[in-house]
């Protein structure tokens, strides 16, 4: 009689834990499987950010090529009408800046030593602008018409520097007076397309250093862009 009485308890204790591995083995798939959704759900939120960052990088790309065009248009400022002679006593004029699509004026005068001190820098630059198609550069000098010594000076830095690129004498009156009352640093670079628009913000300072010509070079850009859509 003990012994069967042992017997059901030992076969009820093998009942209770056959009966419980199913529901634990249920309860760990259950696991397995919310964690492995949630791994997926991750998964697709990182996904979603990343083609999100994408997204943005196109549109901020999409946005500075557009600006650069748009300063185009932003012309603003047009330059006036004026006679010049260069260096060797040719004639200059706005009419001269038509035939190019994008013309770079560097802006100095006569008593200002940064900007003598770069045009051996600028014979070298000027070169490689002008190796663009459309693409022309000159220098104003904004004071040699003002009186003898300004007059003497110029031609003094001319034979001294021999710049390779046309240097003009613009008078400083009139409508290019009231222009140039506007640039406050010397040299300043400036960039007009055809129909003389200024195209974006001036450089200001010596064009010697890779970021004053990244800037110069994005003002070029997007005269030739302002000249060929006034075609």
């Amino acid at each position: 009689m003990k012994n069967k009485i042992i017997f059901a308890l030992i076969l009820a204790l093998g009942l209770t834990s056959c009966g419980n591995s199913p529901q634990k083995a249920d309860d760990k798939a259950k696991d397995m499987a919310e964690t492995k959704q949630e791994e997926v759900k991750k998964d697709e939120k990182d996904d979603k950010k990343d083609a999100d960052m994408k997204e943005e990088a196109v549109k901020a790309d999409d946005k500075e090529k557009t600006e650069s065009v748009d300063a185009s248009k932003a012309g603003n400022k047009m330059l006036p009408d004026f006679t010049s002679k260069d260096q060797d006593g040719n004639p200059y004029s706005k009419e001269d800046i038509a035939k190019n699509d994008a013309t770079v004026i560097n802006l100095w005068f006569t008593g200002c030593s940064a900007c003598v001190e770069e045009m051996d820098d600028l014979n070298e630059y000027s070169q490689k602008l002008k190796e663009q198609e459309g693409v022309d550069f000159v220098s104003m000098c904004t004071d040699v018409n003002y009186d003898d010594s300004t007059k003497e000076a110029f031609e003094r830095i001319m034979k001294d520097k021999k710049p390779t690129y046309k240097n003009l004498a613009v008078d400083y009156e009139g409508e290019m007076k009231d222009f140039l009352e506007n640039i406050f640093v010397y040299p300043t670079t400036i960039v007009v397309d055809k129909n003389g628009n200024v195209i974006g913000d001036p450089v200001e300072g010596a064009l010697n250093i890779p970021e004053q010509q990244e800037k110069l070079q994005k003002n070029i850009d997007a005269a030739i862009e302002s000249s060929k859509m006034a075609k």
